[in-house]
């Protein structure tokens, strides 16, 4: 797997209320291109995202950040 050496651009999800976080999410990751990658900021675990973005063939890091 490469690395990215850009800065992350963040995607603010937090606030929107289902499904909107899984489809903004899914539309950007799907508009990136090889070797991109994307920060996607949410206020609930998208644990239905991690499971789609597998499905897609993305790879993905979670973190958990208290802010």
């Amino acid at each position: 797997m490469s690395e990215c050496t850009e800065a992350l651009q963040p995607l603010d999800l937090r606030g929107l209320d289902p499904p909107e976080p899984m489809r903004r999410a899914l539309e950007a990751v799907e508009g990136l291109t090889a070797g991109e990658a994307i920060e996607i900021v949410t206020d609930r675990e998208p644990l239905l995202l991690y499971r789609e973005l597998a499905r897609r063939g993305h790879s993905y890091v979670a973190e958990s950040r208290s802010d």
